[in-house]
């Protein structure tokens, strides 16, 4: 028992699964990004579906199968030859991965496995249809609470960037669809697609006609035109391009020829985008060191530039210690420096400052600040920046909104 013990705990060597990534290391990495999906601390625990199963792909079919998949992924050992079966379940796993981390501070790096490869590996027809329920379910699977950027807009619906990650995926599954010469079922997904854009351009349209709501049609052509941009690399791939010339022609390329597409929701959000937010759209890598922002799901990053309300929680949140404070603020000043051009980390240290007793400039927190940040607090571009009153600033960006939109 101890050997098999010890030979379980090894670590998985590189490229363990068939080449990829091993299951044990990859679920790892969604525990380093998002450590309350497995230490028993969120709210939502309660709410999973404990079901028997001898296969993970089982378990997804559940508004939180993802998490499911994660919190059972012992069912998938690593394997230098998988089968086509365990091949399924790694998708699945993949998946579930992606969707519990693509909204943290660390995202896992399996895009290419769900959009390109897994859908070109040569699975037989029974496992690519497996495949097929899994990904035309993904839009059943709820990420509230694990996600910070979902856009809702009253009386249309609610859209965020896990919505992009559904239509690289189906993206994926119909062009391998077609090379596996399944007809019916890419035309299902090419169904799943249309539904989701059109749907996604709707609730954009609304945003956009509704007085008062421009920070809201702010932060939808974010995602808008981030979805867009996923439907290209799902459409992109290398083994996908003899394939789906149609598809490609009727999808592609919305954020920038797409004007007569959607009712040219696409295209609109674009322009918002290019204009206001281009800059905002980084990987936010400055924060990626901080692991005091992945300890809980409250902690999570909102679409900027409007993140006064996320300075703000960390000015007060009851968890850190001053120098923890002082480290996560200071991870933000550092970005003020490093990401050219962008408005987020500016806004969030006003809120910060607002909120935080004696602000940036409390006594406390100057005994934590490394040198950089010290310089860097003092800089005159970045006082001025901070010192923007928060209804000034959005109400800056609601006028050129406005403007941009006609």
């Amino acid at each position: 028992m101890a050997q098999e013990t010890l030979a379980h705990e090894r670590p998985e060597g590189r490229g363990a699964f068939g080449g990829f990534i091993g299951p044990r290391t990859l679920v790892g990495q969604v525990r380093s990004a998002a450590p309350y999906l497995f230490d028993g601390s969120h709210a939502r625990l309660r709410e999973l579906v404990r079901a028997p199963a001898t296969r993970l792909h089982e378990l997804a079919f559940d508004p939180l199968g993802w998490w499911s998949i994660l919190l059972a992924a012992e069912l998938l050992p690593a394997q230098e030859a998988p089968t086509p079966a365990a091949r399924t379940d790694y998708f699945a796993l993949c998946l579930a991965a992606h969707w519990a981390s693509v909204a943290t501070y660390v995202p896992t790096d399996v895009d290419a496995k769900i959009r390109h490869a897994l859908w070109f590996d040569g699975q037989p027809p029974e496992e690519l249809a497996l495949m097929r329920a899994l990904a035309l379910h993904l839009e059943r699977w709820d990420v509230r609470g694990f996600s910070a950027r979902i856009v809702d807009v009253e009386g249309a619906g609610a859209v965020s960037g896990h919505d992009g990650e559904r239509l690289a995926v189906q993206c994926g599954g119909l062009l391998g669809s077609l090379a596996a010469g399944d007809a019916e079922g890419a035309a299902l997904f090419e169904a799943a697609i249309e539904r989701e854009l059109a749907r996604e351009a709707r609730v954009f349209a609304v945003a956009a006609g509704r007085r008062g709501a421009e920070r809201t049609t702010c932060e939808l052509a974010a995602v808008l035109t981030h979805n867009a941009g996923d439907v290209m690399q799902g459409l992109g791939t290398k083994g996908g391009r003899p394939f789906g010339a149609a598809q490609k022609q009727r999808f592609g390329d919305l954020a920038r020829s797409g004007p007569e597409r959607y009712g040219g929701s696409f295209a609109r959000a674009a322009a918002v985008y290019r204009e206001l937010l281009a800059s905002e759209g980084h990987r936010h890598y400055p924060l990626r060191e901080v692991k005091l922002l992945r300890a809980h799901p409250d902690l999570l990053l909102p679409i900027g530039p409007f993140l006064d309300g996320w300075g703000a929680r960390l000015a007060t949140w009851p968890a850190w210690t001053v120098a923890q404070r002082a480290e996560a603020i200071g991870a933000v000043v550092e970005g003020c420096r490093k990401v050219a051009g962008q408005a987020g980390y500016h806004r969030a240290l006003a809120g910060f400052d607002a909120a935080h007793p004696g602000g940036l400039e409390a006594r406390e927190l100057a005994a934590h600040w490394t040198t950089s940040v010290k310089r860097a607090l003092k800089d005159a571009d970045l006082r001025r920046k901070v010192a923007v009153r928060r209804e000034s600033f959005e109400s800056s960006y609601a006028k050129r909104v406005r403007a941009i939109l006609g």
